[in-house]
């Protein structure tokens, strides 16, 4: 590790530390590899220096990574042949017969990804990996299958909500890069009301690329809420598009678990006890119960690191609507975390 200027920095190097501002909001993630956007907002900042990986670093975590990972190998080397398939994409966006075509080669090497179950898993450890509109919105076309999948939709419907929810925030190919970098939070009333604007020019793009119908539609909607305080439309319920719900509980689900500028990534426990909440006001229940019960299932064995510093292991999650696990710590005490709630749950890993 070696501390580099801003001004020396290059194209492809890897981060060593997470760089945050004086807010301590969270800048650009450790590991994050630089790009050019990246390194023109660190100027931007006025940031002196960062932390680079050297050689050294680079080869370690290598060795590190491949212990870890060992077992979701294949999913990361099929990650990361989609991330080329999906940059193309939106560098296609001017030549419609281009853009489909690219999109359906797209979905169909997804559609074998979201048939894993162990793919949430892989997906949360690869969820440091957001300094793209591209990446984010292949995360979310692989859980956008994943939940498809487990709400026993056939193949040919997985593909169509796979496709969209990969090109749900294809309006956003028309802001200005300084709107990109922004988050909803900080965004003015002038502002977000142009954020805002994104699933209608979604729309509107894969209408003029001749997208067919439901996919258009799937992009307008997925922003839509069952209690109609959504947008572009306010609708409520029934009349939002099935698809689009789908969608719509996995870009929140991706937005939550991956880190980005602002955002310190939270874990699946964390996801389904925000769903829960929201369950029936903002979200479908239809799709949430099938995601509660899956990803319950998959972290049941999980090892957790609690909020105090304890290791255990998850032993029994609730098939009701009951947000959180039951722990057994390392010592043998059994913590049920929905009666207490001076613990959480900070980090996990999995066996899968």
């Amino acid at each position: 590790m070696k501390a580099v200027s801003v001004d020396e920095l290059k194209v492809g190097m890897v981060l060593a530390r997470t760089v945050t501002n004086d807010q301590f909001i969270i800048v650009l993630s450790e590991n994050t590899e630089l790009t050019e956007a990246n390194i023109e907002r660190l100027k931007k900042l006025d940031v002196p220096a960062v932390f680079i990986k050297d050689e050294f670093d680079l080869s370690k975590n290598f060795q590190q990574a491949a212990a870890v990972v060992k077992k979701d190998s294949a999913f990361t080397h099929d990650f990361k042949k989609v991330s080329k398939l999906a940059e193309q994409v939106f560098n296609e966006l001017n030549d419609g017969v281009k853009a489909k075509e690219t999109t359906a080669k797209l979905a169909a090497n997804i559609l074998p990804m979201a048939d894993n179950h162990a793919s949430v898993n892989y997906l949360f450890n690869l969820a440091h990996m957001n300094t793209t509109l591209a990446l984010h919105s292949e995360r979310v076309a692989i859980f956008s299958g994943i939940i498809a999948k487990w709400m026993h939709y056939k193949w040919e419907d997985i593909r169509t909500i796979v496709t969209a929810a990969f090109l749900h925030d294809v309006g956003k190919t028309e802001f200005s890069a300084e709107l990109m970098n922004k988050r909803v939070e900080d965004m003015s009333e002038e502002e977000l009301e142009i954020y805002k604007t994104h699933s209608q020019k979604g729309f509107n793009l894969l209408k003029k690329l001749e997208f067919e119908e439901p996919i258009p539609s799937i992009v307008r909607y997925h922003h839509e809420q069952m209690n109609g305080n959504g947008f572009p439309k306010h609708l409520k319920g029934e009349k939002i598009h099935p698809f689009a719900r789908v969608v719509a509980v996995a870009d929140a689900y991706d937005n939550l678990t991956s880190e980005r500028e602002g955002n310190v990534k939270k874990t699946p426990f964390d996801a389904v006890q925000y769903f829960t909440k929201d369950v029936y006001s903002i979200f479908d229940p239809a799709v949430c119960v099938p995601l509660f019960t899956r990803i319950k299932d998959s972290l049941i064995g999980s090892t957790v690191t609690l909020s105090n510093g304890q290791k255990g292991r998850v032993v029994f999650y609730p098939k009701d609507f009951s947000a959180m696990p039951t722990i057994v710590t390392e010592s043998g005490d059994e913590i049920n975390l929905n009666r207490n709630k001076n613990f959480s749950i900070t980090s996990y890993s999995t066996d899968e």
